[in-house]
């Protein structure tokens, strides 16, 4: 697989991939009106504009051959009080085509992240998984990240509520 940052150009390819992926991780478990809400802001690609310009953040997409397999965005200034560090690497989003699943393209994908967070000399990397997605949690788990908190997701009107599970970065 080749991971390659995401560009300017790369804008509509990233955010159809983006709401496609999310509408099929988590569309029927979630109440149709909120969820459209949500996706409808989230997707939008005025909002993927702002993401992808965005100094501390990056988005990669991940390729097999011709085939977007996976993206992930990447964020480098957000430090939960808990981690008592401000060296620490976000996982925002990860998320694998579903077709694809099950190739260890998202072990590939977490691998680059944690890469970009040696790159950075961050103590940690982290990132937030939502509480009703168990086998999402088991993949960090696997991986070596652990439960620190909590914390709200608003879909819509809706508070949902994700594990924060982090991973010391190791050189």
């Amino acid at each position: 697989m080749v991971i390659a940052k995401a560009l300017p150009s790369d804008l509509e390819t990233l955010r159809s991939f983006a709401e496609r992926t999310f509408r099929i991780a988590f569309e029927a478990d979630n109440e149709p009106v909120r969820f459209e809400e949500y996706c409808s802001k989230a997707f939008s690609s005025e909002q993927f504009r702002l993401e992808l310009e965005h100094a501390a953040s990056s988005f990669w997409l991940g390729w097999e051959g011709e085939t977007l397999a996976a993206y992930l965005k990447l964020n480098f200034d957000r430090h939960p009080p808990e981690l008592a560090s401000n060296k620490t690497v976000q996982v925002e989003r990860l998320y694998v085509e579903p077709a694809m699943q099950g190739r260890k393209i998202g072990a590939q994908v977490l691998d680059f992240a944690c890469e970009q967070a040696i790159e950075m000399d961050a103590d940690w990397i982290w990132l937030s998984v939502w509480q009703d997605n168990p086998p999402a949690l088991r993949f960090y788990e696997r991986y070596g990240f652990e439960i620190f908190g909590t914390k709200t997701f608003w879909l819509g009107d809706e508070a949902q509520t994700d594990w924060l599970v982090k991973k010391k970065v190791s050189r």
